[in-house]
């Protein structure tokens, strides 16, 4: 045999090698089918420690409903009498009554709910604590539980209207007052992050948050225009000058002031004139000497110069000059119209009878200026602006919705926006009696006082207008009311771990705390922060009751 020969025959391997080149495989799919067993008849739930201890309590066990993750003997889903329900007519499905079902009776919701809705306050009958106070459950808040402060600051500052209503199903066939919450224990509530208030009585104010802006009180606003076209001979204030009622502005040259002026003296002259020729006319006619036709002439003559003269007068107080009622002469006549400190001014040298003075109407500051010496003036063009800033105005925009509850009288505070002064307090003197086509408000508004000149014209803030003064109402903190899809809700406590759903009409609302106008009592314990956990619970129909655990 060659040695090619001798290669190609295999080498015989012992069997137990191969046996325990197998082994381990053998071993991984025997452990792997022994967990599937296991994990197929335990549910995939690993024991407790105290079960491998060998500590385990079977009355534990017994004592645990599975299917609401709760204490069996205090499961009220299970047990409904725990809760003061009956057994008998109880859906444990859905967690309410039987008779109260609308999902198992769906007819209740187009026949009514079997007489439990009070009519007169909006509310379930069986949660109506106006029509039966016996239903509160009232109690004391645990130690711990410091998150509601009462406070009875003041309301006018920070109150709103709360809405009573809101779009969604009919209130009158909703049965989620019937539901109860239930939580495994008082460390589970907690560690759901829910915490509990108390129902309370306190002082509030209804009132309407709307924007508001400060201006000046048009009734002492002036805007001063020449009443003749001319040129600015001088301007004697400043903006920001404080005035007095006729302090001189500025003087405008106008020619026609100087032709005004000048038919006032023609007008005397021909008055003085035609009174001598009629009188001449009179004793001539008396004589015989001159016919009667004579006579009547020059009285009409007369007549005519005196109309020339009262135009003449007319037209020059049209201007704003005084003319005095005796006959002026030429001098009396170029310094028509200059107050005595224009004269000063001018040192008594006037040499021009077209000057006339621009004058302040009323006390108060020269709030705008737009002429400078030399301008030409027109007669539609704003000069000065004055302004008496002793009282502002303060412009409320009130949405449509509102206006109907404020009336006149209203009081109101108004805070500046990012301003750090007192707020400034009045009452609505007038209310428009049309609507903006653009904002959609109502415009109301109010004089106030502004000795100091701190409210500016055209400064922006917010306003609070009472339309109910100050009352003790009943309120719960605001965080505990929930919108659980057709009414306002509130979570009252009726053991340490069981909440009832109570339904409740709203009042006014401040930072804090919100009335309650019908569903719940001084007294009651309700959840507050964190009660969004117990509305989401009663939105689960597939739960029943709702079973809130925290494991």
């Amino acid at each position: 045999m060659n040695d090619k020969q001798q290669r190609s025959i295999p080498t015989s391997r012992p069997l137990w090698r191969s046996v325990l080149a197998a082994l381990p495989t053998l071993l991984v799919l025997t452990s792997i089918a022994a967990v599937g067993y296991w994990g197929h008849h335990t549910g995939w739930k690993a024991p407790k420690l105290a079960h491998l201890l060998g500590s385990d309590s079977s009355a534990e066990n017994e004592d645990w409903c599975i299917e609401h993750n709760v204490p069996d003997s205090r499961c009220i889903a299970c047990h409904p009498e725990l809760a003061g329900e009956s057994s008998a007519d109880w859906c444990k499905e859905h967690g309410v009554p039987e008779s109260k079902c609308t999902v198992c009776h769906p007819e209740i919701l187009t026949t009514g709910v079997a007489g439990d809705w009070c009519k007169e306050h909006g509310l379930p009958e069986s949660g109506c604590t106006i029509c039966h106070p016996e239903i509160a459950r009232k109690g004391e808040l645990p130690a711990e539980e410091d998150d509601v402060v009462v406070s009875n600051g003041s309301p006018l500052v920070g109150s709103t209207s709360a809405a009573t209503s809101a779009a969604g199903r009919d209130p009158s066939t909703c049965q989620k007052h019937a539901l109860k919450v239930q939580f495994a224990s008082v460390a589970a509530m907690q560690k759901c992050g829910v915490r509990l208030g108390q129902v309370i009585e306190r002082k509030m104010s209804d009132s309407v948050s709307v924007n508001a802006q400060a201006d000046y009180d048009r009734t002492r606003f002036a805007a001063v225009a020449s009443r003749v076209p001319g040129t600015a001979w001088s301007v004697e204030r400043e903006l920001g000058d404080a005035v007095a009622a006729g302090d001189v502005l500025a003087l405008i040259e106008s020619a026609e002031i100087g032709r005004a002026k000048a038919d006032l003296l023609q007008a005397q002259t021909s008055v003085e004139v035609t009174a001598r020729s009629l009188d001449r006319a009179r004793a001539s006619s008396e004589a015989g000497f001159r016919p009667e036709a004579e006579r009547l002439e020059a009285e009409g003559l007369a007549r005519e110069a005196h109309l020339r003269l009262f135009n003449t007068r007319q037209a020059l107080g049209n201007l704003g000059l005084i003319v005095p009622t005796e006959d002026v002469s030429e001098t009396t006549v170029v310094t028509l119209g200059l107050p005595e400190s224009a004269l000063a001014a001018l040192h008594g040298s006037v040499t021009s009878a077209n000057l006339m003075a621009l004058t302040a109407p009323f006390a108060g500051v020269v709030v705008g200026r737009e002429i400078v010496r030399g301008d030409v003036i027109e007669t539609s063009r704003t000069l000065f602006e004055v302004a008496d800033t002793s009282t502002m105005w303060v412009t409320m925009h009130v949405p449509t919705s509102e206006a109907q509850r404020v009336a006149l009288g209203a009081d109101f505070v108004f805070q500046l926006d990012a301003a750090r002064d007192e707020p400034v307090l009045g009452s609505i003197a007038w209310i428009s009696t049309s609507i903006d086509e653009m904002t959609r408000t109502v415009e109301m508004r109010a004089s106030v006082a502004n000795p100091d000149g701190a409210l500016r014209a055209h400064s922006f803030g917010r306003a609070r207008i009472v339309v109910r003064q100050s009352t003790t109402v009943i309120a719960v903190p605001t965080a505990a009311i929930q919108w659980e899809g057709c009414c306002y809700v509130v979570f009252v406590r009726i053991s340490d771990d069981i909440f009832q759903t109570r339904k409740v009409r709203l009042g006014v609302k401040d930072a804090a705390y919100t009335e309650i106008l019908a569903g719940v009592l001084p007294g009651e314990v309700v959840a507050t922060t964190g009660s969004h956990v117990l509305k989401s619970e009663i939105l689960k129909s597939n739960l029943g009751a709702g079973c809130c655990a925290a494991e």
